[in-house]
């Protein structure tokens, strides 16, 4: 990167440290995926993956308001004003969750109970596990409020410490039972919830420091109508997304079953760590965007997107060519042979994709974040259409090639409505 700007961390650091964030829960998890699936089975496995996706979903409750924080204290210096942001997003947030939380209940029944194709035995556990998981949704409602705020603080060293705690308590909690032979639902998805509290109080503490905390909590009116306003195109987003995100093994689960999903969601899973690097390098760029003039912006946007050309070509060809032995020696001859294809076609995808992360944090940055939440809108029921007759027709494979197709739609849009695409096929060229 040729441009950083004068106040706050480098940008090659907050990259690095963004990165090691996303990747050391990445290791835990390599260790814990063959441990969950020697221990409570592929079948059981792939519920509590499948109850993991939906819950998901819920994560638009906090009304876009995370990025609503990360996008607007950057623009305020004086921390009287920066309290009255962040308590008046987190206030609505935890209400927002607590409603996701019920809706999440009542829904999870039913589809537990009628649509997704489990056994009948897993099937009668659901009705005492729910309530956990819809616990779990108004700590992801503020979880992403002090993330932003965080964010919006170039703090982030604090913000991936708390995360990483939060992640590996949510993978290692209910192994950790599951070991002892407390094999229930309700008990995983009990540890799961005790997990990501953990990575709340981190981010509670790490907040305190940062933000930093002024007088007694409470919300600012005037507040209300701007972090609204901004939020709810990120809430349209965030409502759309998940959908275009997680439809897939939601519906694999529907249409296949269960193994089906652990087969598809490991290797999603596994391939998205490949996009730890662009996320990383966007995340840096985000709160610099907000604060930062036209020139500096497009010179950030430009060297960004050449930046992740030249980073992530090298490392897609080289996990292509690595996937299939390392997923033989991962998860099995038998699973890998079902999971390597899927692999492959996800990676291009990413390949694709990967440089657009710029652009698309760039958006609402701006404050536009309604440009992508149109475009979702729009390419959703053609996804959904898509998806489905892929599924039918190629099984696993389907869903990865539907999900290539509108990574690549993405993408496009991305570089288009930043008036970027020349300078990513340039990146591309050499």
């Amino acid at each position: 990167m040729t441009t950083e700007a004068n106040h706050g961390p480098s940008i090659r650091r907050s990259t690095l440290i963004n990165f090691l964030g996303l990747l050391i829960p990445t290791a835990i998890s390599l260790v814990t995926v063959p441990l969950y699936l020697r221990t409570i089975g592929e079948i059981r496995y792939g519920v509590l993956l499948l109850a993991f996706t939906f819950l998901g979903y819920f994560g638009a409750f906090d009304l876009g308001l995370g990025r609503a924080v990360a996008q607007r204290l950057p623009q305020q210096d004086d921390v009287i004003e920066r309290n009255q942001t962040f308590w008046t997003a987190l206030f609505i947030s935890a209400g927002m969750g607590i409603v996701g939380a019920v809706i999440l209940y009542f829904l999870g029944t039913w589809l537990f109970a009628s649509i997704f194709h489990i056994p009948s035995s897993l099937r009668g556990e659901m009705p005492a596990a729910l309530p956990w998981l819809a616990a779990i949704v108004p700590l992801t409602a503020v979880i992403s409020v002090f993330a932003g705020a965080l964010e919006a603080r170039q703090a982030f060293l604090a913000l991936n410490l708390s995360q990483i705690v939060g992640t590996i308590g949510l993978q290692v909690f209910p192994l950790s039972l599951a070991l002892l032979g407390h094999l229930s639902m309700a008990t995983l998805l009990a540890a799961a919830l005790a997990g990501r509290l953990l990575g709340v109080l981190m981010l509670v503490m790490a907040t305190a420091r940062k933000l930093p905390f002024r007088g007694a909590p409470h919300w600012h009116r005037a507040d209300f109508a701007p972090l609204l306003r901004f939020g709810g195109w990120v809430t349209v987003s965030g409502l759309v997304t998940p959908l275009l995100t997680i439809i897939d093994r939601l519906v694999i689960g529907a249409q296949l079953n269960a193994a089906a999903v652990t087969a598809y969601t490991v290797t999603y899973n596994l391939t998205q760590r490949f996009t730890y690097m662009p996320a990383a390098l966007s995340t840096s760029l985000f709160p610099r965007f907000s604060r930062g003039a036209g020139d500096d912006r497009e010179c950030l946007l430009h060297d960004g997107i050449r930046a992740l050309v030249a980073i992530q070509t090298p490392i897609i060809v080289i996990g292509i060519i690595l996937m299939v032995p390392f997923l033989d020696l991962w998860i099995g001859k038998e699973l890998a042979a079902q999971a390597a294809p899927v692999a492959i076609v996800l990676l291009i995808g990413i390949w694709i994709n990967a440089p657009a992360y710029v652009p698309h944090n760039l958006l609402p940055a701006v404050g536009r974040p309604d440009l992508m939440a149109r475009f979702y809108l729009v390419e959703l029921l053609p996804f959904l259409l898509v998806l489905w007759i892929l599924v039918a027709q190629f099984g696993i494979l389907g869903a990865a090639i539907a999900w290539l197709l509108r990574s690549t739609a993405d993408a496009g849009f991305c570089f288009f409505a930043t008036s970027s695409m020349k300078i990513f096929l340039r990146a591309l060229l050499p």
